[in-house]
């Protein structure tokens, strides 16, 4: 599933740490880096950049992204 999460457009699906996986942002595109890291995206390996979600931003955006 693809949307904008605070002027970034990324791609939900699932980041695997520690032998358990989490819900993640994986980011696509944005206007600028700096948008890009006030949104939280961290560069988790080389050029792979990915937002870890709580249980409570996972619910927010897969409602952000239905209402899109």
């Amino acid at each position: 599933m693809k949307g904008y999460y605070k002027g970034v457009l990324c791609r939900l699906g699932t980041y695997r740490i520690m032998g358990e996986d989490k819900p993640a942002l994986y980011y696509i595109d944005s206007p600028d880096q700096e948008t890009m890291l006030k949104a939280g995206f961290d560069e988790v390996r080389y050029g792979l950049w990915v937002k870890i979600l709580t249980d409570e931003e996972h619910k927010e955006i897969i409602t952000i992204f239905n209402k899109a």
